[in-house]
């Protein structure tokens, strides 16, 4: 592949990651290639009283039978196990992936932001995603970032193992070598994101370089990712911290 390998520096994939995880828009479609071939399993608490209220996920420090050592099982062990506050805070299985965001993005001519294409509420046309101002006649590129993404079964064992099989089957090649099309409906509880692959297309050198700084990109370390938070810093996230909090304890500036 055309890109180094992200050395297990754990401070500085903290801070790459801070904003490089793939948000998917019932506004607009995604656009990956996936990068890895094979994703990386972990199990985490999404805890809403982080950050301020705004809520952080958190890899589960029992990563082994009988370990007790994770603050939010502890907090909620005597609730009933269909009680909702203790299922809201349950550890989930998600999977984690290296992916080429090659979505389409232009730059808006009001307000010289990098935006993709986003749905006009009015119906009529695609409008700048920063600025809410129309988009004519721009030209568009994909963007070309490399990202992660982070899902849960739904989407990879329903969708994107299904695709990779049928792929497989019908043309030989594998996942790493054609664009995945994400389509998302609704939001919340109710969002569901539906993928399509595109046929496949050989990626090139340059579409591996930055977008911003034309420097070769670096895939993130999938098993610093999948590291256990420490019960420090998920007891604080359970009072409230916030990233910089956090950063501050992990001794990232």
């Amino acid at each position: 592949m055309p890109f180094s390998e992200e050395p297990r520096s754990y401070s500085d994939t903290r801070k790459r990651t801070s904003s490089e995880y793939v948000k998917f828009s019932p506004d607009y479609r995604v656009v990956l290639r996936i990068l890895n071939p094979e994703a990386r399993t972990v199990w985490k608490h999404w805890i809403p009283e982080a950050n301020g209220g705004r809520g952080l996920g958190a890899v589960c420090p029992n990563v082994a039978p009988g370990l007790n050592v994770c603050p939010v099982e502890q907090k909620y062990s005597s609730y009933p196990k269909d009680d909702a506050e203790r299922r809201e805070h349950a550890a989930r299985k998600r999977f984690v992936v290296n992916v080429l965001d090659r979505t389409p993005y232009t730059t808006c001519n009001s307000c010289s932001e990098r935006t993709p294409a986003k749905k006009n509420p009015a119906g009529l046309g695609k409008v700048c995603i920063n600025c809410g101002q129309e988009l004519k006649g721009n030209k568009y590129a994909p963007l070309n970032k490399v990202k992660i993404l982070e899902q849960g079964p739904n989407l990879f064992n329903k969708q994107l193992n299904v695709i990779e099989n049928m792929q497989k089957e019908d043309t030989g090649k594998d996942i790493t070598e054609y664009d995945i099309v994400f389509t998302t409906t609704g939001i919340g509880r109710d969002r569901t994101i539906q993928a399509l692959p595109q046929d496949p297309v050989a990626l090139s050198d340059e579409d591996f370089l930055n977008p911003e700084t034309g420097e070769a990109q670096a895939l993130f370390d999938l098993e610093l990712l999948a590291e256990p938070a420490s019960s420090e810093e998920v007891a604080l996230m359970l009072q409230g911290a916030t990233i910089e909090q956090l950063n501050a304890i992990r001794g990232i500036e």
